[in-house]
């Protein structure tokens, strides 16, 4: 689902370490990748996510996700929503364990993160927060983004930043890919890591170190998904890519759009995130 990293973007803005050095290595920059997206331990997001097929839509979902993260644990509750099979479906991500709940048979399942959840977006993308920790990192040539994630995006011409600094929020992030290359950044999953793919490339803006898009492998070296991050907002303070676009590796024409209604810093309580809560877990407001 989300990208969650997909998904769940965030934490500094700013291009450039402390005493204005920017990042040099590979892992540097993607230790500056991962800051990007992470902007507080307790939050809440509603989310859309849709799926088309040589451009008409297959599936749509509505659902609320409740995250928390504490050092290097994140945990994430999901409350499906719409459409009407789905309402109340439950799921909750725990490091490594993901536990789905349906309400008609009470029946609280284990499932792995490569699982598919909906369209091209899997388990695993809804907790990938950290790439630092669940892969090693080399630094590639620059290059421009592949075609599918800039598909037209290069007409408009759009740059990652606006005239005072801040982001733009209208589209991809096209300004690495339209005027300048990216930077591009190989991860393959350590051994012992929570990294849901064998390997990702991973295409970043030169001047924000925010991500532009990414090619996410599986082990056999095979392109499972190819993911565009659009639509830049700053959300408390941070710069979140409100849509993220899936495009399937294996069938053209296949895509889903990963849209944030809305988020917002959010606590609930830390017991809500156990597995024996699940079936008693209800949808919490936003507001």
């Amino acid at each position: 689902m989300l990208l969650a990293g997909f998904v769940l973007g965030f934490l500094g803005f700013s291009p450039v370490r402390a005493g204005g050095e920017k990042p040099v290595t590979a892992g540097e920059i993607l230790q500056r990748v991962d800051e990007n997206r992470m902007f507080s331990p307790d939050f809440a997001f509603a989310m859309e996510i849709t799926s088309y097929k040589n451009g008409e839509i297959i599936d749509e979902y509505t659902l609320a996700g409740y995250v928390r993260i504490r050092e290097a644990n994140t945990q994430t509750l999901l409350y499906f929503l719409a459409p009407p099979k789905v309402n109340g479906q439950k799921m909750l991500m725990n490091g490594k364990e993901i536990w789905m709940h349906f309400p008609k048979t009470k029946n609280v399942i284990k499932l792995s993160p490569a699982q598919i959840l909906l369209g091209e977006v899997a388990n695993g993308d809804l907790m990938q927060l950290n790439f630092s920790r669940d892969y090693h990192c080399t630094l590639l040539p620059e290059g421009e983004p592949p075609e599918t994630a800039l598909h037209g995006e290069r007409e408009k011409k759009t740059d990652l930043l606006g005239d005072k600094g801040g982001v733009k929020g209208t589209e991809l992030l096209t300004s690495c890919g339209y005027t300048r290359p990216c930077i591009r950044l190989l991860l393959e999953a350590r051994e012992n890591g929570e990294g849901t793919y064998g390997k990702i490339i991973l295409y970043v803006d030169k001047e924000s170190y925010l991500p532009v898009a990414g090619e996410f492998y599986a082990r056999s070296g095979k392109l499972l998904k190819t993911a565009a991050y659009r639509e830049y907002r700053e959300v408390m303070g941070k710069p979140v890519a409100m849509k993220v676009i899936i495009y399937d590796g294996l069938q053209t024409g296949k895509y889903t759009v990963m849209e944030y209604k809305r988020l917002v810093e959010k606590s609930i309580p830390a017991n809500y995130y156990r597995k024996e809560y699940l079936p008693r877990f209800t949808y919490l407001p936003l507001d």
